[in-house]
């Protein structure tokens, strides 16, 4: 019995990868995004915030992740090499 330390140390690595730029990533990716549409800049007018493209740009980013990780999850589309 032969044990292929290599593949299993890069598919561990892999799994590392996947699992925090979903795990801590898009969690951060969101949190960025909250924060930039709430910049306050001590006024009370009704104009958009300063930060919103930024907030936009980071919400659309984490809702593709999420639907791209759903297809994968349901269909078994395979995105990534393999």
């Amino acid at each position: 019995m032969s044990i292929d330390l290599a593949a299993i140390g890069g598919s561990v690595l892999q799994v590392l990868v996947v699992g925090l730029l979903f795990g801590a990533g898009l969690p951060a990716l969101f949190a960025l995004g909250v924060r930039a549409s709430a910049v306050a800049d001590g006024s009370v007018e009704g104009r958009p915030a300063q930060g919103r493209a930024v907030a936009v740009l980071c919400f659309g980013l984490a809702a593709v992740a999420v639907a791209a990780g759903i297809v994968v999850i349901v269909f078994g589309k395979q995105m990534f090499g393999g």
